[in-house]
């Protein structure tokens, strides 16, 4: 292959890969020296302009070896612009195998890359502004080995 024709297929390709994502948002936030305390919520605010479809919602999350337990509880919640909470939950989120003690998760090394699923189907009550806040809620309240926790909004591809 010739040095031009390389680059030109993974363009390509990056490309065609990109156009078929239903992806409406995402962000992540690095947490200061690997830890996530108690007392700190990240929060997202995203703008939803078509009410008529459903969205996915997931939880991102990096964390490595010296992350304590085998899993994590987040509290997460959904407000609308008036700070009118539209949906809450704890969610349960498993890290490592509980008998082999096996990340969970992609990644090489001792850091891991997590894509939960929180909802399956949102329908926004309306067009506007909307935000999540998530928490960590273990019983520690500095929590090592986190390295960065987010969401993703995703369009629910109805198309088969």
């Amino acid at each position: 292959m010739s040095k031009l024709v390389k680059p030109l297929l993974i363009i390509l390709v990056f490309t065609m890969l990109s156009c078929t994502e239903d992806r409406h948002f995402e962000e992540n936030v690095d947490f200061n020296s690997r830890v996530w305390s108690m007392d700190e919520a990240v929060n997202f605010s995203f703008d939803i302009e078509d009410d008529s479809s459903y969205y996915q919602l997931y939880f991102n999350l990096r964390n490595d070896g010296d992350y304590p337990y085998r899993n994590l509880y987040v509290h997460y919640a959904l407000k609308d612009s008036n700070d009118y909470v539209l949906d809450k939950k704890l969610q349960d989120i498993q890290l490592f195998d509980p008998k082999s003690g096996a990340p969970y998760g992609e990644g090489f090394g001792s850091v891991r890359s997590h894509q939960v699923l929180l909802e399956d189907s949102v329908l926004f009550p309306g067009e506007g502004k909307y935000t999540v806040s998530l928490r960590q809620y273990m019983r520690t309240d500095s929590l090592k080995g986190v390295h960065s926790a987010g969401i993703r909004i995703q369009k629910v591809n109805t198309a088969e």
